[in-house]
């Protein structure tokens, strides 16, 4: 009789546990801070509670995989970017699920089907736990809470915001960014054909010429004359798609190869670094203060 009666429990935990990691992350009723969200992949708007939205940014935007710790500083940067828009923009849409514009954001039954239902119940439960245990933790400089910017792979270390942007924030400057090796785009090689380079940039055919002419301190390229046409290192990876903006160039026949270092903007967290940095002790406060220097962590419910 008992073996039964454990096999009912366990059927019922099998029952109900997809739909409690599936529900969210607070007991019933409604946080209080809500975020109007315009979902890309559905072209509507939703309402949804900042932690929830949280949950799904990490899930989008860091491997499931990586050190609580570091998904951990991913949910403080997440929410701070979260509640940042929600304080700015009072009327309409907040943020949306495109990563081009915001943050990404992915649901739980996209992220079902992207991991396979084994994996999810174990991702989406890293995830929620992360979430959970930063709930309300926003960073702040001076008292207004800051834009935190966060990328993928810095290289090795990331970059000040106005050598990237125009806007100067005193909590983005450069910093060394160790233990980030086990990115796969850490380093990397892009060969690039001179046709699609000068179509690209918009030069003139016949064009054959490269040279980096300034660099910031951190390494990356301020400005390369390619063609005899200068332009700043950020215009030449967002116009040939390049991963970063700290490159050395080389002209290898008909083709340009490319040796990059990182993988984004460079500027604030770098996501790897983050991880590195949980794989060696730190916690993901340390984290966070490494990468926006001069910030408070605070609780804001």
């Amino acid at each position: 009789m008992r073996w039964l009666l454990y096999l009912v429990f366990i059927c019922l935990i099998a029952a109900i546990l997809p739909a409690l990691l599936v529900r969210g992350y607070e007991p019933a009723g409604r946080d209080q801070v809500q975020v109007r969200l315009f979902r890309e992949d559905v072209s509507r708007l939703v309402e949804l509670d900042l932690e929830e939205y949280v949950a799904g940014v990490v899930a989008a935007e860091m491997p499931a995989v990586f050190h609580l710790e570091a998904l951990k500083a991913q949910a403080v940067a997440a929410r701070t970017y979260a509640l940042r828009a929600v304080r700015t923009q009072v009327s309409g849409v907040h943020l949306t699920s495109s990563f081009q514009r915001d943050q990404a954001w992915s649901s739980p039954e996209e992220l079902r089907e992207k991991w396979g239902a084994a994996a999810f119940q174990i991702y989406w439960s890293r995830i929620r736990m992360a979430v959970r245990s930063t709930r309300g933790e926003v960073l702040t400089y001076r008292g207004e809470l800051i834009f935190p910017a966060y990328h993928s792979t810095s290289g090795g270390r990331t970059e000040s915001s106005e050598n990237y942007w125009s806007a100067l924030h005193p909590y983005l400057r450069s910093t060394p960014s160790p233990y980030e090796e086990h990115s796969p785009h850490y380093r990397t090689e892009q060969d690039l054909p001179w046709e699609e380079i000068i179509r690209s940039l918009g030069l003139e055919a016949g064009t054959q010429t490269i040279q980096i002419l300034q660099r910031y301190p951190s390494g990356r390229v301020q400005t390369v004359a390619v063609g005899g046409q200068v332009f700043t290192g950020r215009e030449v990876r967002e116009a040939l798609g390049l991963r970063s903006n700290w490159f050395d160039a080389s002209v290898m026949g008909s083709c340009i190869r490319f040796s990059i270092r990182g993988n984004g903007h460079g500027v604030g967290m770098s996501q790897y670094g983050a991880d590195g940095m949980a794989r060696q002790g730190y916690n993901y406060r340390e984290i966070l203060a490494h990468y926006y220097q001069g910030t408070r962590l605070i609780r804001t419910y």
